[in-house]
């Protein structure tokens, strides 16, 4: 190896610049947010039929689907890296404590969104009311997503390096991107 090459090799960029780092962080996103988010999603999806129909029925009304649904997006995705039973162990903590947390965050939401429906169903339409439904809402949403975010970086410590860059590649070929792009 020439001194030119070595020295390249030594340069390198820190790993929080570094592509495979990101998109690691994009994969354990979207494994949190099928462990861990599953209630906040299914309570933010709008004014639709109360969190009752399509995928995730009920997650959002019974801690206890989150946590059985949770679990399973857990075991495959820790089969799938060659996790241990240790690390399975850890990620079902985190993704309790998120779940526990997203709980009281889903139901002010059901009663924001009754609110609402009440504001709508009246003669004339209190904007003044909606805004502030709307603001509370915002402030539920930001509030679901630092439990989200939280959680998904204390899954990514739970994985090692490697692992993680794992998980990247199968949630690549997964989602039919094919490989990740080499940095």
């Amino acid at each position: 190896m020439s001194e030119t090459t070595e020295a390249a090799g030594t340069a390198r960029r820190p790993f929080w610049r570094r592509r495979e780092y990101w998109l690691a962080g994009f994969a354990l996103a979207v494994l949190g947010g099928a462990a861990v988010a599953v209630p906040g999603v299914m309570a933010f999806r709008g004014l639709g039929a109360g969190g009752a129909h399509g995928f995730g029925r009920g997650f959002a009304h019974d801690p206890e689907k989150a946590r059985e649904h949770a679990a399973f997006a857990i075991e495959w995705a820790f089969r799938a890296v060659d996790g241990t039973e240790e690390q399975k162990q850890q990620a079902r903590l985190v993704v309790d404590r998120a779940i526990d947390q997203l709980a009281p965050v889903a139901s002010r939401h059901r009663d924001h969104r009754e609110a609402i429906t009440r504001e709508l169903a009246k003669p004339q339409i209190d904007r003044a009311a909606l805004e502030d439904l709307r603001e509370k809402e915002m402030a539920l949403a930001d509030e679901a997503s630092r439990v989200a975010v939280a959680a998904v970086a204390d899954l990514a410590e739970v994985l090692s390096p490697a692992q993680r860059a794992e998980l990247v590649g199968l949630v690549h070929r997964f989602h039919r991107h094919g490989s990740p792009p080499a940095d």
